[in-house]
């Protein structure tokens, strides 16, 4: 048999013989048979997830648990760092590159992706301390990232009102986990990031973690509040590519939990993802230092309300007044003070069956 001359001879070893040689961190990363599509509602091919949510939300433990199988190709998203805030258009077209698996043309996503999946992503973690060289090679990171049954990015720099753009097309298996956090904890968190376990880890840096208007209540409770209104129209008119999960019930009920997302993803709730949820939820394996500020493995359920112990009812007073109606909408208590200091009720009230429902008329506007 003839051989075709040409550059294309050059082009097989450069693709092909890597992918040979990735032998056993390959079909870890990969590992699932071709034919294992996804078909839900006439889409056809590996869901592509985004999940949405904000800094210190608890992202970092559920992006583990919604990547649990090895054949999952996370991406942690560059928007934060990389995108001028605002930009509607450059935040989009990052995020379609990201899931289309788009990396040999984008630089800056391939550099993101190894730099910071590298670090939170075992598998991908064991492939390039195998083979470093390969996981610089554009091409061949695409064709993990096809390969594989689920690909997922993180957001935590933009508004939810960013996501209308990947659920327009019908025909596209683009999926949106809503993530939120009780917004008295999670401010409670980025103080205790900010001024405590960050300085702690990181003392080589010089700035702080969060700009000024991240750690001002009145911000991010606007920031919940458009994210509400938007929230409240994809629940409405994409109930089966768009879904909420609250913090609190997934560390409190972790296997109820993932096992829901993943019959939304379209996944198999396997004995395999059962083990790691049990590993990132229960703190019983050691992992990296429990108090390390980006630390997943945890007594979840344990630490979940931890910022009570943290906070002064003055303080919660006021985020209870500037967030009402976000905590009302999704199921967060109102304390009164004695109910606080005597530690009695739970912060946590069952998600209304019509959450969005409980949004009022002016917030659309806001």
């Amino acid at each position: 048999m003839r051989r075709r001359p040409g550059r294309n001879i050059c082009f097989i070893p450069r693709l092909v013989v890597p992918v040979l040689a990735i032998g056993v961190p390959l079909v870890l990363l990969v590992g699932r048979p071709t034919d294992d599509k996804v078909t839900m509602g006439g889409r056809v091919g590996a869901p592509s997830v985004l999940l949405w949510t904000m800094m210190r939300s608890g992202s970092r433990m559920v992006q583990d648990l919604l990547t649990a199988q090895p054949c999952s190709f996370p991406a942690e998203e560059p928007l934060r760092r990389y995108v001028r805030k605002h930009d509607f258009n450059a935040s989009v077209s990052v995020l379609q590159d990201l899931l289309g698996c788009r990396f040999s043309s984008r630089s800056d996503n391939l550099t993101e992706w190894v730099n910071k999946s590298y670090v939170s992503n075992t598998h991908v973690r064991k492939l390039c301390q195998a083979f470093p060289r390969l996981c610089w090679d554009g091409m061949l990171v695409d064709t993990l990232c096809r390969a594989s049954c689920l690909r997922l990015v993180r957001v935590v720099a933009e508004g939810l009102a960013l996501a209308f753009s990947f659920l327009q097309d019908s025909a596209s298996n683009n999926h949106i986990v809503h993530l939120v956090r009780d917004p008295r904890g999670m401010l409670s968190s980025r103080e205790k990031l900010q001024h405590g376990r960050y300085v702690m880890f990181y003392q080589h840096k010089k700035t702080d973690f969060f700009r000024n208007e991240e750690m001002d209540v009145s911000v991010l409770c606007q920031r919940y509040r458009h994210d509400l209104a938007v929230a409240t129209h994809l629940a409405r008119h994409h109930p089966d590519r768009y879904t909420l999960v609250r913090y609190e019930d997934i560390a409190r009920q972790p296997h109820t939990e993932t096992r829901r997302l993943y019959s939304f993803m379209g996944l198999a709730y396997t004995p395999l993802v059962a083990s790691v949820v049990s590993k990132h939820t229960l703190g019983f394996y050691k992992t990296e230092g429990k108090e390390h500020p980006f630390s997943t493995s945890k007594n979840s359920s344990g630490i979940v309300f931890a910022w009570r112990s943290r906070l002064s009812y003055s303080e919660v007073e006021r985020v209870q007044k500037e967030c009402g109606d976000v905590l009302r909408a999704y199921g967060y208590r109102h304390f009164s003070r004695r109910q606080y200091e005597e530690e009695a009720a739970s912060p946590l009230l069952p998600l209304p069956a019509g959450w969005a429902a409980f949004l009022s008329a002016d917030i659309g506007d806001a």
